[in-house]
């Protein structure tokens, strides 16, 4: 009678671990829906959103939109390793191999391996979640050594199985190959808050003289055409998070004639646009893009649109 009440306990614990590893990555999923719709799980059911629905420049926004599911996906592994310890379908190694998935695929992401963006706040997000957990739940980390290979099915299973979702998380490539498909119109508002903060990236595709020097000079001459454009509407995002990415490159057609390709992102969307190779004079070029860029910014874009 004792053994079955002792069982029946472990089961009721490892179906409660069980069930809230699933309810923090569906939540996880719902908070992507919310914030970050364009990852390559939804692009492979067919889930195609234009915007999030949550989709401003606050710092909440920005967390929830880059940090909060990631938070959710190290809770849910952290979770199902309980659930395999409680089970005794793990060894102490296994746990340990297990809780590194986070920063492996943290460091991949830093190393170009792995889809996504490098984040020293993912990290440490990580890291505390990690240790609270193990706080609370006495997951017992120090490992030993390994006696049987088959001992660690289980675990190599739930690795697989979170690594899958590292890379069903990532952004979508837009301009990667694919099957011929119409994409969703996308109709994006201005950007209605101020100052916005913007990064400003020229090169060249061509080898331009004194690249840096231009780099820094044209950088400033754009700028105080933003500025001249709409006053105190824009500021260079120096050393924060930017609102707005510009990248201007320059190309010619050989004659000293200059053109533009501009492509340009915010939070929730990018997009591009070229000018036509004639300026004779660089600063008409840079004027016209900083005018064409102001009305983007104040009257919104459209692209993928008949």
């Amino acid at each position: 009678m004792r053994n079955y009440r002792y069982n029946m306990k472990l089961l009721y614990k490892a179906s409660f671990l069980l069930f809230w590893a699933i309810g923090a990555l569906a939540a996880g999923v719902f908070n992507y829906l919310l914030f970050n719709p364009h990852i390559v799980l939804f692009d492979g059911l067919g889930i195609h959103y234009a915007h999030p629905v949550f989709a401003n420049h606050s710092a909440w926004t920005h967390f929830f939109a880059g940090h909060f599911s990631d938070t959710l996906w190290c809770v849910a592994l952290c979770l199902v390793i309980d659930f395999l310890s409680v089970n005794k379908y793990v060894t102490a190694t296994d746990k340990f191999l297990l809780l590194s998935l986070p920063f492996l695929a943290e460091f991949g992401q830093y190393a170009g391996i792995v889809p996504g963006t490098f984040d020293w706040l993912d990290i440490a997000t990580y890291l505390a979640v990690i240790l609270v957990y193990n706080y609370f739940s006495s997951l017992n980390l120090i490992p030993f050594r390994m006696k049987k290979l088959k001992s660690h099915l289980a675990a190599a299973v739930a690795a697989a199985a979170f690594l899958f979702m590292v890379f069903a998380s990532a952004p979508q490539n837009r301009y990667a190959y694919r099957k011929p498909q119409k994409m969703p119109c996308v109709r994006h508002d201005g950007l209605n808050y101020s100052p916005v903060l913007v990064q400003i990236n020229i090169d060249g595709s061509y080898t331009m003289k004194d690249l840096p020097t231009a780099q820094v000079s044209w950088q400033s001459y754009f700028m105080s055409k933003l500025l001249a454009a709409n006053s105190y509407k824009y500021k260079l995002a120096q050393g924060v998070t930017p609102n707005l990415t510009i990248n201007i490159t320059i190309n010619t057609d050989g004659y000293q004639h200059y053109g533009a390709t501009v492509k340009f992102y915010v939070f929730d969307d990018n997009t591009w646009f070229t000018t036509q190779s004639n300026y004779v004079e660089p600063a008409l070029l840079f004027d016209d893009i900083a005018t064409r860029m102001d009305r983007y910014v104040s009257n919104g874009w459209t692209h993928d649109c008949p």
